[in-house]
Order: C-alpha cells, then sequence, then structure tokens
C-alpha cells in the first residue's frame, strides 16, 4: 500500500505548481533535480509548462511539433507568423520559459537557447449538452490541455529529427539484405 509522506529525495522529487497554474505537476521539479558531477560536460537545461489550456491537444501538436529543434529566436519569429491561438500560446511560453532561465537559472545569453522539447497533454475534459431542436441534445466536449516545453542552451543541433534521411539508394539496399537474409521454413 502506498503511503504519502512529506520524505522523499528532495525538491525534484515533488510535484510544483508554477506560478499562475492550479494544478501540481512533475514536469517543472526538473529544474530543481542536482546531478552528480561527473566531469562531462552537460548543458544547462530549464523545464517550464502551461497548464489548464482552452484549447485542444490534437490542435496543437503540429504546433508543438514545429518548434522542436529550432533556437529560441527562430520559433518565436516563426510562431508570430502563424495565425492560430495555438501558435500564441506557444509563444508566450515559450517567452515566459527564456525570461526564467535568464532569472533564476543563470543562463547568461538568452539567445543561446534551443526548444530541446516541445508536447502537449491532454488535462481535464468538461462535458456539457447543446440543445437542439425538438427537444434533442447534442454532447459537447470542452477540452483542456498543459503544454509543456524544455529549452537547453547551447546551439541547436543541425539535425533534430530522429527519422532516418530519405536516401532512396541506401534503402532499397538495405531492404534488399533484409530480404536476402530471410529463410523460407521447410514444412
Amino acid at each position: 500500500r502506498c503511503v504519502e509522506h512529506d520524505r522523499g529525495f528532495g525538491e525534484w522529487d515533488k510535484k510544483h505548481t508554477v506560478p499562475g497554474g492550479s494544478k501540481a505537476l512533475a514536469w517543472p521539479a526538473y529544474n530543481e533535480r542536482i546531478h552528480p558531477p561527473t566531469g562531462e560536460y552537460r548543458p544547462a537545461y530549464i523545464c517550464h509548462v502551461r497548464d489548464n489550456i482552452k484549447y485542444s491537444t490534437k490542435k496543437m501538436w503540429p504546433v508543438a511539433q514545429f518548434v522542436r529543434g529550432l533556437s529560441v529566436d527562430e520559433a518565436i519569429k516563426q510562431l508570430s507568423f502563424l495565425n492560430i491561438k495555438g501558435a500564441a500560446i506557444a509563444k508566450e511560453v515559450i517567452e515566459e520559459a527564456v525570461e526564467l532561465a535568464v532569472k533564476e537559472h543563470n543562463v547568461e545569453f538568452r539567445s543561446n537557447l534551443w526548444v530541446a522539447e516541445s508536447f502537449a497533454g491532454k488535462a481535464q475534459v468538461i462535458k456539457g449538452y447543446r440543445r437542439h431542436a425538438r427537444a434533442r441534445f447534442g454532447k459537447v466536449e470542452y477540452k483542456y490541455m498543459h503544454y509543456f516545453v524544455k529549452l537547453e542552451e547551447g546551439p541547436p543541433p543541425k539535425e533534430y529529427s530522429d527519422k532516418e534521411k530519405f536516401i532512396p539508394s541506401e534503402m532499397l539496399e538495405r531492404w534488399l539484405q533484409e530480404h536476402r537474409q530471410k529463410t523460407i521454413p521447410r514444412l
């Protein structure tokens, strides 16, 4: 049986409520994490979230995907040209994260940050009804979401996406090798 207690590993182990937020989330607690000194270079990172936004995660997903791997300045510039609500939300959250990085996490240059992670999570869904003609009703869902962003210090990588490069000759060669190694079992 799991018992809630106030002891834990530290501040990074507890859920935090961001200023202006209403729900305690584990994502901002990553900012409190202290890594052991191993001697290897670890870039500074900042995790930020805005919770309970009146917007759908399905609509936010392309916007979140769009800014991943971009520098902060480029992401803000690109989002200012998108004329959808999700872009305005992402732009505000990234700007808040940059301010947080400079003020609280000792990041020296605000332009030396890039968007390492950007995604939306489902929050509460409030169900309601809408009246129609002839005493009929339709179900309405008011969807809310949380938007999470993680900024890392340093220049953005040249190839951020983990997809393979589209080189047809190499893909064909690999496909042929895989199929030539197949064996047909004898029955």
